[in-house]
């Protein structure tokens, strides 16, 4: 084992991050310890710090301490939950790892076969974690029951199983049986506190070179900054950067792009990692859906039209009123096409793009499913009347009205209309292959509903091995650190593979990371 030394000219240092952050009051101060010329009190103590309290902070904090080591949770928000409590519910655990493997390395692949940057052994061992899951949610006292196999018809795709819990199949109800856990293990959460900067220390390597490892998190800023020491690790589980604007127009492949998931997913593991000398991974990655998004709510409703259009009489067009796709694939190949673009006139002509749809459709179901989806803070009427009213969805008596208010030519629109009707009382969708909900429209009353590229969740983020350990543009672990869950998403990085995919990644990598930070000796230790 490396004999790891405190370099005394500098025992801890300060890799500032960039998170935002609320006070952490009323914790007792521990003694202070010399950092390059200040004063470094510790406010708190625990073996490891889990900074972001959802489906992977959740693993990570119980496994961590089923392990036996003591386990403090910051979340920066009044609750838990994050965007596995807004979620369908939905988790991966394969039935097969050789079978998991194969389907997810079909996933990774590019229209050339280029795979982006992923292999079998780290896929392997992601896998043997994952197939767990269903049984541990079991454990937990939940009673998961399995619900769909890998979309793409390809080796391995039905052994790629994602599940739900009883009773309540949402992401509520899973997120209830994951609190229950840590309610249950006395692990204690601090809420409405960010972590705002990671606290590292330089160590003499036996070769004579340096390195440095992560003590502690700092929370809150100025007066109100309190220390937290991780004596042997600091998991980031703080979900994705859906909504850090600046971050989305410069990593994903177009924009506007909303997110139908957690508010608090503002790319706080990139800011605190990348201080800290993390490199990072996979930032155009997306678990992607159609939403729909509107000025007055702070998050996107995602696009139940489009999830359900195997039974609901809706076709999609572009900005020039053309149909482009089989409406009724998986939510995140829909979701992908809408990155189009036009070399030709330098547009994204499907980002916006609008969902026709007719009276059969509008009186079937909300257009927009309600958010989170278990528990709706933000609302949609049944009929859709509520939204005619506020000028969400768009009504008319003809085609050519419709395109007016859409902004569209009238035209194209009818001609998609009228080209996809024919190949609807036909039975044979020649555009696009359509075979699932594919009926024709019918007048007089016609509706129309904006929809943009939506996330359930970004996926890039710090680079990991397969031990959940975040690593430097060298590929080497930066020592006490790793990630967990959509703050840097493993297993996926092209096309999302199934529903759950996200959530399945949130189980089985927090669930590494709190085991193996558990094993870590203390570092205070192994002060001179």
């Amino acid at each position: 084992m490396t004999d790891k030394r405190v370099n005394r000219r500098n025992f801890l240092a300060v890799a500032v991050g960039g998170a935002g952050a609320t006070a952490l009051s009323g914790l007792a101060t521990a003694s202070p310890a010399a950092a390059s010329g200040i004063e470094l009190a510790w406010d708190r103590s625990a073996d490891i710090v889990v900074v972001g309290y959802g489906g992977a902070g959740a693993a990570a904090a119980i496994t961590a301490y089923d392990a036996g080591a003591s386990v403090l949770v910051i979340e920066k928000t009044e609750n838990g939950g994050g965007s596995t409590r807004y979620s369908g519910g939905f988790f991966v655990s394969p039935r097969s790892v050789d079978g998991a493997v194969d389907y997810l390395m079909h996933c990774a692949r590019a229209a050339d076969g280029h795979h982006y940057d992923l292999d079998r052994e780290s896929l392997t061992a992601w896998a043997q974690e994952a197939q767990h899951n269903a049984d541990w949610i079991g454990e937990l006292g939940g009673d998961p029951y399995a619900t769909l196999r890998g979309w793409y018809d390809v080796p391995g795709a039905a052994d790629y199983v994602t599940w739900q819990p009883r009773p309540n199949s949402t992401g509520v109800g899973l997120w209830n049986v994951l609190h229950n856990a840590v309610s249950e293990r006395g692990i204690e959460v601090v809420y409405n506190v960010a972590g705002t900067e990671l606290v590292t220390r330089i160590v003499d390597e036996e070769n004579g070179s340096t390195s440095i490892e992560i003590v502690g998190v700092i929370v809150g800023e100025g007066e109100q900054r309190m220390a937290v020491q991780a004596a042997k690790g600091v998991i980031l589980t703080t979900g994705g950067f859906d909504y850090d604007e600046q971050l989305k127009q410069n990593y994903l492949r177009t924009y506007p792009a909303y997110s139908t998931g957690h508010p608090g997913d503002t790319g706080d593991a990139i800011k605190l990692a990348s201080k800290a000398g993390a490199a990072l991974s996979r930032l155009t990655g997306t678990a992607a859906n159609v939403c729909h998004k509107f000025d007055d709510v702070p998050v996107a409703y995602p696009s139940s039209l489009q999830l359900n259009a195997a039974n609901r009489t809706m076709i999609m067009v572009d900005q020039r009123g053309r149909r482009f796709i089989n409406e009724s694939l998986n939510y995140d190949a829909v979701a992908k096409s809408l990155e189009y673009f036009d070399a030709a006139d330098g547009s994204y002509p499907r980002n916006p793009c609008w969902m026709v749809f007719d009276d059969a459709a509008r009186t079937a179901g909300p257009a927009g499913l309600p958010n989170p989806i278990g528990d709706p803070v933000y609302g949609w009427s049944a009929d859709n009347s509520e939204e005619i009213s506020k000028g969400w969805v768009l009504e008319a008596t003809s085609l050519a009205e419709l395109a007016d208010k859409m902004g569209v030519d009238a035209a194209s629109l009818e001609q998609s209309v009228e080209r996809y009707n024919g190949d609807a009382e036909a039975g044979n969708d020649a555009e696009f292959g359509r075979t699932l909900g594919l009926k024709a429209l019918e007048g007089p009353a016609y509706y129309a509903l904006k929809a943009y590229p939506g996330l359930w969740a970004t996926g890039g983020g710090p680079r990991l091995d397969s031990s959940a350990r975040v690593l430097d543009p060298a590929g080497t672990p930066i020592a006490r650190l790793y990630a967990a869950g959509s703050a840097s998403s493993f297993c996926f990085s092209f096309l999302y593979p199934l529903s759950g995919t996200a959530i399945g990644d949130c189980f089985a990598m927090g669930r590494i990371a709190g085991q193996h930070a558990s094993t870590l000796t203390e570092w205070a230790n192994e002060v001179e």
